[in-house]
């Protein structure tokens, strides 16, 4: 599954993609959460995903990481829940309010649990993949 061709909620689970990509870099979490946060909002600006609204969910509570609203790109933090489970909540809405939506996250179970209530989910990694591939 690549990126998708209709008007699409992606919600992001931020420390699971940051993380995903620690061991890659000889960098910090911080800097490489800048640097993704960076990517996703210049593609969020290109013609072929400005349709799609990426919601990023960071575990735990505020820290300054820029602007939390970036082209279409919006970022929360979980404060005193965990991003899973407002991804979840989040999901559940979304989808019975007839929008489109796909989780973003490496969590098994919570992939599980969505795909249970008919939401899609994808590995992080093939999120980030996805951007090279469409059109293809």
């Amino acid at each position: 599954m690549y990126i998708s061709t209709k008007p699409t909620i992606y919600l992001i689970d931020g420390l699971n993609i940051v993380r995903s990509f620690l061991h890659e870099f000889s960098r910090s979490e911080e800097e490489v959460t800048e640097d993704f946060l960076d990517f996703l909002t210049e593609m969020s600006s290109q013609e072929q995903y400005a349709m799609h609204e990426y919601h990023v969910i960071f575990d735990g509570p505020f820290r300054p990481i820029g602007p939390l609203y970036r082209a279409g790109v919006h970022i929360s933090f979980s404060e005193g829940e965990s991003a899973d489970q407002i991804i979840r909540e989040q999901a559940l809405f979304l989808h019975n309010s007839g929008r489109r939506v796909i989780a973003v996250t490496d969590d098994r179970a919570l992939q599980t649990d969505l795909r249970e209530m008919d939401v899609k989910a994808i590995f992080c990694k093939k999120f980030y993949n996805s951007f090279k591939h469409f059109g293809k």
